[in-house]
């Protein structure tokens, strides 16, 4: 639909898009917010019917309403809250929460918690990108919001400094290179120096090749890793390894291309949370979905024994590391956390699972009837779903914390504990 037709913003999708109300039904629109009059042109279907544009002119603008940092809101699907106040972005991220509690037994008495940020901006230790290159030269960037499309993103007014610093000097040694799609993924190595790993499954040129290996060989990245074109292996210059701080203060290593939390101060406030609340010493502690060992050396010291499980390979084998060089005694299982069996039945059961939630892992909770779990999410939709399994099975909710983990974003990390009545 080409021509303009104007509408009100009634609230905000989990998205952070806005929900727009007009003659022609509801348009999610990026770049609005709740109570603006707006216009609207270009909208079109996307999938399961939606309605979308972002084409859009505000004609009565927010008091919630801020310039955005970044040039590029709305087209890139990065930081939707970024035309957000503070103070906004704040209730909609905790209304996000409070969504996944709803209707759960008690939910009025859990003791609830938020922590905010100092740091807003540059502050993304970890990021991938993606990259398409058709006719033109190549597009590196961020998902346009709500397609596959790519949005070129020059700088990044979130990415950590020395990445956005390293992704300019990629895209311009090796971009015009690039060919067909891929991923890049962006960290922090050693001494606080970048390490990129690109992905694709088309095969690269030489001179991707040869770019990388300047990269690293004049100090522009400490490591690099390429795989592409079905290859089973990496091909490695330097020392393409995540190393981050861990709770502790020692160095903690993990997986460019695994996962990690991006926003290293609330990283820090969500690990002493976990541990406060797990509980765990003198106690048998299960924790799945593991990754690199982050939660792990939090909950190993004091506890009778601790179980770790994490089907990546390569983190399962940071963990290992990480946990040695701590001088702690654990097991790590590298395996399904969905399907793992139990020697013991825990005490305590830890579960950081990715976003899609842990059905299989929560159903052989309640099986073992584990008297404290702790679950950590990315999404509060799947975390409500989860819940709600547990507290039908007999568990009650008695806190839950929010954690501003991706400041401007419309994502926000959750820490539940639940024990079984």
């Amino acid at each position: 639909m080409s021509e303009a037709i104007e509408g009100t913003v009634r609230d905000l999708s989990r998205f952070g898009e806005g929900v727009v109300k007009t003659a022609l039904g509801l348009v999610f629109v990026p770049g609005v917010l709740p109570g603006e009059r707006v216009e609207l042109t270009s909208i079109r279907k996307r999938a399961k019917g939606v309605l979308y544009t972002d084409k859009v002119r505000v004609l009565d603008r927010s008091t919630q309403r801020q310039e955005p940092t970044c040039p590029i809101v709305g087209r890139c699907g990065g930081c939707p809250m970024m035309v957000a106040s503070p103070k906004l972005e704040l209730k909609f991220k905790r209304e996000l929460l409070e969504d996944a509690l709803r209707g759960l037994p008690g939910a009025e008495q859990i003791e609830r918690g938020w922590v905010s940020p100092v740091t807003t901006l540059r502050y993304r230790q970890r990021a991938r990108i993606a990259w398409s290159a058709g006719r033109s030269r190549p597009r590196i960037g961020y998902r346009a919001p709500r397609s596959n499309d790519i949005t070129d993103v020059r700088r990044c007014a979130v990415l950590h400094p020395v990445l956005d610093t390293a992704l300019s000097k990629l895209r311009a040694a090796a971009g015009s290179h690039l060919c067909g799609e891929g991923s890049i993924h962006l960290a922090l190595g050693a001494e606080g120096a970048a390490v990129v790993a690109l992905r694709s499954d088309e095969m690269q040129p030489p001179e991707v090749f040869s770019a990388l290996e300047s990269l690293v060989s004049n100090g522009s990245l400490a490591g690099a890793a390429l795989r592409a074109g079905g290859a089973t292996a990496d091909a490695v210059w330097g020392a393409p390894r995540e190393v981050r701080a861990g709770i502790d203060g020692l160095p903690l290593l993990g997986t460019i291309a695994g996962f990690s939390q991006a926003h290293d101060e609330v990283n820090r406030a969500l690990v002493r949370r976990v541990q406060e609340l797990s509980e765990t010493d003198g106690k048998d502690v299960l924790e799945l979905f593991a990754g690199a060992g982050n939660l792990s050396i939090a909950l190993a010291p004091g506890a009778k024994s601790l179980v770790a499980v994490e089907q990546n390979e390569a983190a399962a084998n940071a963990c290992r590391e990480n946990l040695r060089a701590r001088g702690l005694t654990a097991t790590v299982r590298t395996g399904d956390a969905e399907t793992y069996r139990a020697p013991i039945p825990p005490d305590v059961v830890v579960l950081d699972p990715p976003r899609v939630g842990a059905r299989g892992a929560i159903a052989r909770i309640i099986k073992l009837a584990v008297p404290t779990v702790v679950y950590v999410s990315c999404d509060p939709p799947t975390l409500g779903r989860d819940l709600k399994t547990l507290c039908d099975a007999g568990w009650v909710p008695t806190d839950a914390h929010a954690f501003d983990m991706f400041p401007q974003t419309a994502h926000v990390e959750s820490v539940v504990r639940l024990r079984r009545r």
